[in-house]
């Protein structure tokens, strides 16, 4: 293929936009655009090339992996390595293990999927240390070329040439459908599916098949279409919020504008070629594929180190970028380039060996907790409380399964005839060795089953909630009536409800989907549902049990507590914990719990807070052992110390 300068130019705004989006900058609210403008692009050029071979009938598949491998492969391996150090130097244990996992997928060529398994959506808050995350992309593009030779060499071979035409269109508008469908029935995910993916790859496709190169539209017009499109191209970079179910319309009208704009580049004359050509554009577009694989890595490294984000972290982070970028691409990208190794010796040097090292080394740090060691004796003393406390089913008896009976979510005095059932969201589950404690002291088995994010009550919904824009959260709903038809069969002794009770005082409940909302309207249904739950509670037989929320992670904890581990610091005990607590009676909910213990005597409430806090300072760590699992959630090992001490200074409630 003749060399294009305006492609060039275009994958420089692609990477571009990436960069500024994952720079932190507001510039370009959805720069994650640019990686779609990449796919189109990589469709096109990858076309032309096995169309032209094959319309000469020159076409090798092996040869075309060889130049694939050796074009992507070493500088990919090269930026995975040199995460590898930093990492291994800085990375705990947990996150440390975690990074071998994406490594160890990332050379499989399937990170994209560990990525859906493993993040709760893209560009969530729990991605920004994951020194691989963007290797999602290159997963993908991996997928497609193990599709895109085969079937082309079908087509060529059984399809006649004027069927091209319709059959290319035809495939982009199903695959534009199918990838609709997805990001409306799993918008978390859809983002990282090669299936939601495809259609972007056969825009560029579609321009080969409808040898759109024979098309010459005039300078003027190939100006106006290519304005049109660059300014599609900003308007959907410069949107906010639309992450969550993309790709959606938004990735359409990218696709099809990056589409018109490698269209209109085979006219010289047009403005717009004419700037995307221009050499510093082409110089960016040159070396985007290294500024691509590197830019991500030094950015989570510098965020995973607590660095504040100010304009010098972000100018040392890109000037890293870029001068990493340039040695990559010029004694990594560009001389590897040319390499022509047979398939197999290629195959074994630049995929199998780099994911059989990953493949055992992971296995290695899943065995020994993420070589603990590396960070000094006092971190090894709290890393062995946490794994000794770790509980091995809790994280197992939440969005799982219905069946109520599970044996694996019962804790306690497991044989015990007395017995109670544990509901809520993630912070129910929190309190898995707490309950364990207390039920093992008063002789109780104590079945856990709790849905994210979800408030447990009967007859309400939460509606725009999470993930859930614009509509109802109906597994919470499901899951909630599900709860309380098996409290109605008179199963339970006690029924205990634990939330993260403030996160639901907002304006988010309904009792149908089409209610109007507010504030005032939302405090009422929750009044309502909550004396509904007490109420067929006491009428199963049970005994209702609100446990309260944790004293909540100050602000920057986490950084601060393993910031002293990370560069091997000694740790003050409760030193990272700059708040005073002046108790809950101003909050909605804790007032609620007062009315309510009021109405129906028989009502037991349980705070945490009164084995984390005393004298206005709330505990965060015990003997050094931080309190808290994440920003959210105390860790099992806090979980089981509050239940031992909570016995030690007050009656225990089940008694």
């Amino acid at each position: 293929m003749r060399y294009r300068s305006d492609i060039d130019g275009l994958r420089a705004i692609a990477v571009l936009f990436v960069l500024i989006f994952h720079g932190g900058l507001n510039l370009f609210p959805s720069g994650f655009i640019g990686v779609d403008i990449f796919f189109v692009i990589s469709g096109f050029l990858i076309t032309s090339i096995i169309a032209t071979a094959l319309n000469n009938n020159k076409l090798s598949v092996t040869d075309f992996y060889v130049r694939r491998l050796w074009r992507l492969q070493p500088a990919l391996i090269a930026a995975i390595f040199f995460s590898l150090i930093f990492a291994t130097i800085f990375y705990l244990p947990e996150d440390f293990t975690h990074y071998l996992r994406e490594a160890k997928y990332t050379t499989l060529f399937t990170s994209n999927q560990y990525f859906s398994r493993a993040t709760t959506a893209y560009a969530a808050p729990d991605t920004a240390f994951l020194l691989l995350l963007h290797t999602w992309s290159l997963s993908i593009e991996w997928q497609w070329y193990l599709v895109l030779p085969a079937a082309m060499i079908l087509i060529h071979k059984y399809l006649p040439s004027r069927w091209l035409s319709p059959v290319a269109i035809s495939a982009t508008l199903a695959m534009v459908a199918l990838s609709l469908y997805l990001s409306q029935a799993f918008p978390d995910k859809s983002y990282y599916f090669l299936s939601s993916r495809v259609f972007e790859f056969l825009f560029g496709s579609s321009l080969v098949m409808l040898k759109c190169e024979n098309l010459k539209p005039s300078d003027s017009l190939a100006t106006g279409i290519g304005l049109a499109a660059l300014a599609a191209l900003f308007y959907c970079a410069t949107r906010t919020n639309i992450v969550l179910g993309y790709p959606d319309f938004h990735a359409v009208i990218v696709a099809a504008a990056s589409a018109a704009l490698i269209f209109v580049g085979s006219v010289p004359g047009g403005i717009v070629t004419r700037a995307l050509s221009i050499p510093p554009l082409v110089f960016i577009g040159t070396i985007s594929y290294s500024l691509y694989l590197w830019h991500w890595p030094i950015f989570a490294t510098g965020r995973y180190l607590g660095f504040e984000e100010n304009g010098v972290f972000t100018t040392v982070c890109f000037a890293l970028t870029f001068s990493l970028a340039w040695l990559s691409y010029r004694f990594i990208e560009k001389p590897f380039r040319k390499k022509r190794i047979p398939l197999l010796k290629s195959f074994i040097y630049l995929a199998l060996l780099p994911a059989l090292f990953f493949i055992v080394i992971s296995a290695i740090s899943e065995k020994q907790d993420g070589f603990s060691w590396r960070f000094g004796s006092q971190f090894q003393q709290v890393a062995f409380a946490l794994k000794q406390n770790e509980s091995r089913d809790r994280k197992y008896c939440i969005d799982g399964s219905s069946e109520l009976e599970n044996k694996d979510c019962t804790i306690g005095d497991v044989n015990a005839a007395k017995k109670a059932l544990l509901i809520g969201d993630s912070h129910s589950n929190h309190f898995w060795s707490f309950f364990d404690v207390l039920g093992k002291d008063a002789h109780m088995s104590v079945l856990a089953q709790a849905t994210s994010s979800c408030l447990t009550l009967p007859g309400v919904y939460l509606f725009d909630w999470w993930y859930f824009k614009n509509t109802v959260y109906q597994k919470c709903h499901d899951d909630s009536e599900k709860y309380y038809e098996n409290i109605r069969q008179g199963h339970f002794d006690y029924v205990i409800m634990g939330e993260v009770w403030s996160n639901y005082a907002g304006d988010n409940i309904v009792n149908h989907p089409d209610d109007p909302r507010s504030l005032e309207l939302s405090h009422q249904r929750i009044e309502a549902a909550m004396k509904q739950a007490l109420e067929i509670i006491i009428q199963s037989g049970a005994r209702p049990v609100v446990i309260k929320q944790i004293y909540t992670m100050p602000e920057n904890f986490m950084r601060c507590f393993y910031d002293g581990v990370k560069f091997r610091k000694n740790y003050i005990s409760n030193s990272c914990n700059a708040n005073t607590w002046s108790g809950d009676t101003s909050e909605w909910f804790p007032q609620l719990f007062n009315q309510l213990q009021k109405a129906y005597p028989t009502l037991i409430i349980i705070d945490p807070k009164d084995v984390q806090c005393s004298e206005n300072i709330c505990k965060t760590d015990i003997n050094g052992v931080p309190v808290y699992r994440d920003v959210g959630h105390i860790n099992d090992f806090t979980s089981h110390e509050f239940g031992v001490e909570y016995l030690r200074q007050h009656k225990n409630p089940f008694d």
